[in-house]
């Protein structure tokens, strides 16, 4: 208990604290991203794997008719997203952490997920970088501001589920830290630096 309210007691120590939690939910992120897309494929392929390899075993139409079908219900799913995302609540990681206040909306980061899922299970040429880290991030954001940390907090902390998704998604945790630092927070500082390389490991 005394150990729990020294870190509590020291800022810097509590944010190392908190982002190998969130080091953690990128990983788990990124474990349930790839087997949900494992499972599309599934469906749609009868195997998973990678995208080129299994376009292998289909017909020329099918080729092209199955990711097209794909983009077209990737589509209709951001499409639901306009209409249901009336707030205005942000979901974008660089405007949350750069201009805003960390804040990020979770319904229309999951929509666009599932729209990723979508289009990256059905053989679509895209990255999954993108909504692992997004997801990672918004988790991030959530959780914070469940537990109504302040601003800098909470944007420090997103930037480093940024951190976290983008190291998982391609294995390269120093490449997830500095992405974060150089385009997310734009400081090296040490106290803000160190999170964002404990969250990526």
């Amino acid at each position: 208990m005394k150990l729990i309210n020294r870190i509590m007691a020291n800022e810097e120590a509590f944010h190392l604290v908190l982002a190998a939690f969130i080091g953690v939910i990128g990983g788990l992120v990124n474990f349930a991203f790839l087997n949900l897309v494992a499972l599309i494929q599934w469906i749609v392929f009868q195997q998973s794997g990678d995208s080129a390899v299994l376009a292998q075993d289909l017909d020329s139409f099918f080729r092209i008719l199955v990711p097209t079908l794909g983009g077209i219900l990737a589509g209709m799913v951001l499409l639901l997203r306009s209409h249901l995302s009336g707030s205005k609540k942000v979901t974008n990681v660089l405007e949350a952490v750069a201009v805003g206040d960390g804040r990020l909306g979770m319904r229309a980061t999951l929509i666009h997920a599932w729209s990723s899922l979508l289009s990256i299970g059905t053989g679509a040429s895209i990255g999954r970088e993108g909504a692992i880290t997004q997801l990672t991030a918004t988790f991030a954001s959530k959780w914070g501001q469940f537990h109504r940390w302040q601003p800098y907090r909470l944007r420090l902390m997103v930037a480093c589920g940024a951190a976290a998704g983008l190291a998982a998604a391609y294995n390269a945790p120093i490449a997830g830290a500095l992405f974060a630092a150089l385009v997310l927070v734009g400081n090296f500082s040490m106290n803000l630096f160190a999170p964002l390389v404990m969250a990526s490991v």
